[in-house]
């Protein structure tokens, strides 16, 4: 420990010894001036300081290049050691790592303190460089292989394992051909057996760890302090708390426990499995709860049958439920058009079979979705597409692909636009005007001003300046002055609808139960199908008529008319809904309820609101929320976070972020006590989720 403060020391005063100079140019040379802008070292040299572009001079020594080959010297320009080496960087206290060719064919580092003495010779392809000892590397056979040594070249640890960190306290992590790891002292000792799947560095003498997805700590010599078997631990000066992970409970329908298991987290996938998530990662779990594949990927989605998009190692593939590849686990990217897949690695993008064949004979910058048989690709700059199976059907030779239909594309040529087939030919030579697919017999041309139906042939079928509606089988125009016209795509008229022949009328809405509201004068009213003026206009505001009433606004307040314009709820209401079996929702005075045909309270005005629901309404008072059935009945009262309806009829219920399970009658089924809850209707099972807590444990 003394000895790494004293490198710490020396490398303070180094620095600062340092900042008192700066390079210089002068004629394509560089050299040294001091504070005072005094010349140290004349501008006679490639570059100064070291080859990984940084520059410091740590005591009075620095790094310097000729003839594009690095070496030692100080600031009396005393040279060091020779211009003979590839790359010289500063790695600390009072060494350097330099490498330099040994042969024609081999390159290998060593390790020089500032007096050019070997520390560490030219034996290995790699040093890193910490504290008072160096990781030295090693290739062959086409791996990396990790050792460790001081700075005598007394090796520590043989150089035959697959990576060696430092772990900041005279420690390091050591792992094996296997991948698992073992923590080593700076003698050389292993203080725990090699199954450990990953270390951080220590932190008050103590380190998480995790063996399997679980996590623990453990101190500078291998004691466990808390065993892995945890979700997650943190370490607090002298204090360790660990999280356990989840408690999931299998529950009948009459609450009773069928079975526990820990997951921090359930995604039902189907009836046969389900995705959890332990530790932050994704496996399989069958229906009965069982463990069909471990938690070992980053992500996993389930695609179609027994097949999975998952993750590892931040590379994406596809496998099967019982984890068999069937896309490699290789590629940075992964979409899935089933039965297609487009894959991403460093080379572009590539188009596959979701059975792993891959179709497309080279890659690509993009590859967009199927669409009608083809799939739009870019190459470099340009747009094309190709088949299914790999064909070039179009040649990326477009600026874009617009539209793909069955038979026809619209394309972008050199800025105009055109229509070609599938193989490529011409069938609308390139223009300017924008071009839109209508069907297999026509299509538009848009301009400025109007829009051409035209057929394929180049026949104008149809124009107009009108706004249109396109249609399978035909196309809706819409007149400025409310006629609407239905024509075929040969341009036969189908059908015109003209509207009513009202004088100054500013707005006509739709028809319902055989009257339109319209708008004249700024004030409402409604109109027969005839046209004929059946309610005067006479209202601020209407609504449209449901169940033989509407609601109308007179005098800044809502009620309800029948169609012979009689009032048959006064306007008492800030806002009113449309009838629906019956009942309406209104409010006044920032309160809601329900009445009826009669404009009797259904429901008293005492609800913050009221929403209608496929099975009733849903109330809410004071952030709280309950239940009333379609005939506005109070099933449960608000006093619930969150309320949902389930298949069995039952209630899915929340309050103060615990849910349950309660009967329409308001009777518990499962307590209101857990943190997540699913219901699988097919087996009437609830699977529900007790969160662990933080604790400390020392």
């Amino acid at each position: 420990m003394k000895s790494v403060i004293l490198v710490w020391l020396l490398t303070i005063s180094f620095s600062v010894w340092a900042d008192a100079f700066q390079t210089f140019e002068e004629n394509g040379k560089v050299g040294i001036k001091n504070q005072e802008g005094k010349v140290i070292l004349p501008a006679s040299f490639e570059a100064l300081g070291w080859s990984d572009g940084s520059f410091s001079v740590i005591g009075n020594v620095t790094g310097y290049r000729q003839n594009n080959q690095w070496g030692i010297l100080n600031l009396k320009k005393e040279f060091i050691t020779k211009a003979e080496f590839e790359s010289l960087v500063y790695a600390g206290g009072d060494y350097v790592i330099v490498k330099k060719k040994i042969n024609p064919a081999q390159r290998k580092a060593g390790c020089l303190n500032l007096r050019g003495d070997i520390q560490i010779p030219f034996v290995y392809d790699d040093i890193q460089l910490h504290g008072l000892r160096a990781i030295v590397i090693n290739l062959y056979d086409g791996r990396y292989h990790y050792g460790l040594a001081d700075l005598q070249n007394k090796l520590i640890i043989p150089a035959t394992f697959s990576h060696i960190s430092p772990l900041g306290t005279l420690r390091y992590a050591v792992q094996n051909e296997t991948g698992k790891i073992a923590l080593f002292t700076e003698e050389g000792r292993a203080v725990t057996p090699f199954t450990i799947d990953s270390i951080s560095s220590f932190q008050n003498d103590k380190a998480s760890f995790y063996i399997n997805t679980n996590k623990g700590v453990l101190d500078r010599e291998g004691h466990m302090l808390a065993e892995a078997r945890y979700q997650d631990v943190r370490i607090e000066e002298d204090r360790i708390f660990v999280l356990p992970h989840h408690q999931w409970i299998v529950l009948d329908a009459s609450n009773k426990s069928q079975q526990t298991f820990q997951a921090d987290n359930i995604l039902p996938v189907n009836q046969k499995s389900n995705i959890y998530q332990f530790s932050g990662y994704f496996g399989l779990m069958d229906e009965r709860w069982a463990i069909t594949l471990p938690a070992q990927y980053q992500q996993l989605s389930h695609i179609q049958n027994n097949l999975y998009l998952a993750k590892k190692n931040n590379k994406s593939g596809i496998i099967t439920n019982d984890n068999r590849p069937v896309i490699p686990l290789q590629y940075d990217s992964i979409v899935v058009d089933y039965p297609y897949v487009r894959t991403l690695s460093n080379s572009g993008w590539e188009l596959a079979t979701i059975n792993g064949q891959f179709a497309s004979y080279k890659t690509y910058l993009k590859i967009q979705g199927l669409q009608n048989g083809l799939f739009a690709v870019k190459s470099k700059l340009h747009w094309g597409a190709i088949t299914p199976q790999g064909d070039e059907t179009i040649h990326c030779v477009f600026d874009s692909l617009l539209e793909i239909s069955k038979n026809h594309v619209v394309v972008k040529f050199r800025n105009q636009y055109g229509i070609i087939s599938p193989r490529e030919e011409w069938i609308v030579a390139p223009q300017s005007h924008i071009l839109k697919l209508v069907n297999d017999s026509c299509y538009l041309q848009l301009e400025s001003k109007n829009q051409f139906l035209k057929s394929f042939d180049g026949n104008v079928i149809y124009f107009t300046d009108n706004k249109i509606l396109l249609s399978p089988d035909y196309f809706t125009e819409f007149l400025p002055d409310g006629t609407i016209k239905q024509i075929n795509y040969h341009g036969s008229l189908i059908s015109r609808k003209e509207p009513p022949q009202i004088d100054n009328v500013e707005v006509i809405f739709e028809e319902h139960e055989g009257l339109r509201g319209i708008k004249r004068d700024g004030k409402y009213g409604f109109i027969d199908v005839r046209g004929r003026l059946r309610i005067a206009n006479r209202y601020d505001g209407i609504g449209h008529f449901s169940e033989g009433l509407a609601a109308i606004k007179l005098i800044g307040k809502w009620g309800f008319i029948n169609a012979q314009d009689q009032i048959v709820i006064n306007p008492n209401y800030t806002e009113a809904s449309a009838f629906t079996n019956g009942l309406a929702v209104v409010s006044r005075n920032g309160k809601t309820g329900i009445i009826n045909h009669q404009g009797k309270f259904i429901l008293n005005m005492e609800y913050d609101s009221i929403r209608t629901e496929g099975g009733g309404f849903s109330l809410y008072k004071n952030g709280l929320t309950g239940l009333a059935d379609t005939s506005g009945k109070i099933m449960i009262e608000p006093r619930f976070n969150h309320l949902k309806v389930l298949p069995n009829g039952a209630l899915q219920v929340s309050h103060a972020q615990k849910t349950g399970v309660i009967s329409a009658e308001g009777l518990s089924i499962i307590p209101i006590l857990y943190d997540a809850l699913y219901y699988y209707p097919e087996k009437n099972q609830y699977i529900v989720l007790e969160k662990s807590k933080w604790s400390a444990i020392r």
